[in-house]
């Protein structure tokens, strides 16, 4: 996608709605221009504006905060040309374009209802928005008046030089990834019922050695299957809850210091918790893991289930039917096994060398990843393709035309500069 390099957000449409100070009493002034002030709230927010806008999150504090003042200064540089050359806009024009406004804004909501419940959250009415509108509005047709009265916004790009722009930027703007949109069905391997059961009244077992006094270390040491805390007696030190497994941190939050568990399914097996001690939203902890086994008969018993839902599936019933009914994936099963749609580039294995070998509507032999059997559905491949210039064309046109009328703003801006006051503060 074709964005322009110096205009990171429109100058004319930027920070318009920075033009009300919100500055409290110990807000300090960051620049002046002419007689406007730019206070430190103005400049936060606006900050805070093109970091959301923009979702960047790479460029440093201090980067962004020298750009975004650039802008306001820029923002009221042409406010004061346009006093000064006496560019007026009327009421009418401004009324215009704020009902056009208000009306956007509620066609956003469903209702007239919810349009003013939202308003009433943001502590307004809908006069105080038409104010606030009013304010905006007159200062972007001010801008805009200006940049037309000095001929910034006429600009022109020949066929010839948009071609040419092209033919030398194809590599870098004409290129579209490929991607693939995916469903699949996921068998897990899982142990044999008489593996589970053993496991369970080992389990069961340990709880009772527990219940009749046995302490949670020493026990650990000796029965538990976790070979990170075994030797430590079970302990996980200090973790915060972001920081433990979901099934783990459920039941870590139903005890309270001293209390033991029940046994309970976790990945690896069944795992008896004992809180020792909670502090805010971090916690100290003990564990012991009775793990469930897998040997390579759960493998294959997976592999035929996998190679039979998929044989049913090249029989033609419904792929989506099929993964509702035998999909273990709990986050897929409900909606037909959908995956979404990803660049080719960015699958991960084992899915990119097996949709590597499929065409749309294929449906892959089973393979295997850290989760289970996968059957995969190719719904839509689209390879990697290069844009024509007669697909380009406008983007091409249009962003000539915005770095064109870029170059001549930032010429007319230092222009103007020179003869009206500016003063920035560290």
């Amino acid at each position: 996608m074709l964005t322009s390099s110096k205009s990171f957000v429109s100058l004319v449409g930027f920070a318009l709605l920075f033009g009300i100070s919100v500055g409290g009493p110990v807000d300090s002034i960051v620049a002046e221009v002419g007689e406007t002030v730019i206070l430190e709230s103005e400049l936060e927010q606006a900050e805070d504006f093109v970091r959301i806008a923009m979702r960047d999150t790479v460029q440093p504090d201090s980067a962004l905060r020298a750009q975004v003042l650039k802008q306001l200064v820029d923002n009221e540089l042409l406010q004061e040309q346009a006093k000064r050359d006496t560019i007026v806009v009327t009421r009418e024009e401004v009324a215009s374009l704020v009902d056009a406004d208000v009306k956007t804004l509620r066609d956003r909501f469903e209702s007239e209802e919810k349009f003013q419940a939202a308003l009433l959250s943001e502590g307004m009415t809908e006069r105080s928005l038409r104010l606030r509108y009013e304010n905006d509005v007159r200062r972007r047709l001010l801008s805009r008046r200006l940049l037309e009265k000095a001929g910034l916004t006429a600009t022109y790009v020949s066929p010839a030089e948009a071609k040419r722009f092209y033919n030398e930027n194809r590599d870098s703007i004409a290129l579209v990834p490929g991607h693939v949109t995916l469903a699949h069905v996921l068998i897990a391997v899982i142990p044999s019922a008489k593996t589970e059961s053993l496991a369970m009244h080992r389990a069961g077992e340990v709880l009772d050695i527990l219940s009749r006094g046995g302490d949670f270390a020493i026990v650990a040491s000796s029965f538990s299957d976790d070979k990170n805390t075994s030797t430590l007696g079970g302990d996980w030190d200090w973790k915060g809850m972001d920081e433990i497994p979901t099934e783990l941190a459920l039941v870590l939050s139903q005890l309270k210091p001293g209390q033991i568990s029940p046994p309970f399914r976790s990945p690896e097996g069944y795992m008896t918790a004992k809180l020792e001690a909670q502090s805010g939203d971090k916690v100290r902890f003990r564990t012991i893991l009775i793990r469930v086994p897998l040997c390579r008969a759960d493998t294959l018993r997976a592999l035929a289930r996998a190679r039979s839902i998929r044989k049913k599936a090249a029989q033609g019933l419904a792929f989506d039917s099929l993964a509702h009914e035998f999909s273990y994936d709990p986050v897929t099963r409900d909606s037909g096994g959908f995956l979404g749609e990803f660049l080719l580039e960015g699958l991960a294995p084992p899915f990119d060398s097996v949709v590597a070998a499929l065409d749309s509507g294929d449906i892959s032999e089973p393979v295997l990843s850290e989760h289970g059997f996968h059957i995969i559905r190719v719904i839509d491949k689209k390879p990697e393709r290069t844009m024509s210039y007669l697909e380009m064309q406008d983007m091409v046109r249009n962003y000539l035309q915005q770095e064109k009328f870029n170059q001549r703003l930032q010429r007319y801006l230092a222009r103007i500069a020179k003869e009206i006051y500016i003063k920035r503060f560290n």
